[in-house]
């Protein structure tokens, strides 16, 4: 019965430690750490959050009394034109990345009419060249 405790006080630990070592080996938890530290929109986010907890602390400081009224108005100013800030840049960051695709897909287009017009263009030419007398 000792050796069975002693086992599991010994097994506990070692598994929580293992534990971030057999996730990341598995690779999904990598990758979505990294795409999530990577992009803008992530930065975004932190930052729409950081506001967000910005606001509900200083409404909690505000109400046991640790803030004056005038504080508290001025950090929620604050933290509220950030949040604001935040939403602008997002909407603009969703407006642009639209734009870019619809750039990106009509340059596709274009390239594409422009490769089928040479395709023809090429067998116009080898069909119309007048045969060479004497063949």
């Amino acid at each position: 019965m000792i050796i069975l405790i002693a086992l599991l006080l010994a097994l506990i630990p070692a598994a929580a430690v293992l534990y971030p070592f057999i996730r990341v080996m598995r690779g999904n938890a990598a990758e979505e750490w990294l795409d999530d530290e990577s992009s803008p929109m992530a930065d975004l986010e932190r930052r729409w959050e950081s506001a967000i907890s910005g606001v509900k602390s200083a409404e909690l400081e505000f109400s046991i009394g640790n803030l004056e009224e005038g504080d508290y108005r001025w950090l929620r100013r604050e933290y509220m034109r950030e949040a604001a800030m935040v939403m602008r840049a997002m909407d603009l960051e969703e407006e642009q990345e639209t734009e870019l695709l619809a750039a990106i897909e009509q340059e596709i287009k274009q390239v594409r009419e422009r490769a089928s017009g040479r395709d023809d263009a090429v067998t116009d030419t080898q069909g119309s060249q007048d045969p060479v007398p004497g063949d």
